[in-house]
């Protein structure tokens, strides 16, 4: 079950992930970006299953976080697709935890409190520039 404390995490990535998407120029990975953000509070508002759907932007062969962080050159942008996909997968996780899932795809498997303390130095890192 996710506590008040996770519960404040996940709320706190949303905002990380609604602050930095203006960063993002191409507008059909905005739409990506917004997607998950609309997921996430359609969860936060009744606790939906969207986890699956999330992890999918994560890690889709067609179109995924994880495609446009690859395709980046610049390292400012590559920073802030690093700050997106953790905070999406921080969110995820949880949201597979609160499902009650036996089993996370394998990178969520690896998702735990190191990551949203890289996300929260990632984004602080990007604030700077």
């Amino acid at each position: 079950m996710v506590d008040q404390i996770e519960l404040q995490k996940i709320h706190h990535c949303l905002r990380i992930i609604e602050n930095i998407k203006k960063q993002i120029g191409a507008e059909e990975a905005a739409r990506y970006v917004e997607k998950a953000i609309d997921l996430t509070r359609q969860w936060l508002n009744d606790k939906t299953d969207v986890s699956q759907k999330l992890y999918d932007l994560l890690d889709d062969e067609e179109c995924s976080f994880t495609l446009y962080q690859e395709s980046e050159k610049d390292e400012y942008m590559i920073d802030v697709w690093n700050c997106i996909i953790d905070a999406v997968a921080y969110i995820c996780r949880k949201i597979y935890e609160e499902q009650g899932a036996d089993y996370f795809p394998e990178p969520i498997e690896l998702v735990d409190e190191d990551t949203y303390s890289r996300l929260l130095a990632g984004y602080e890192k990007c604030m700077k520039q």
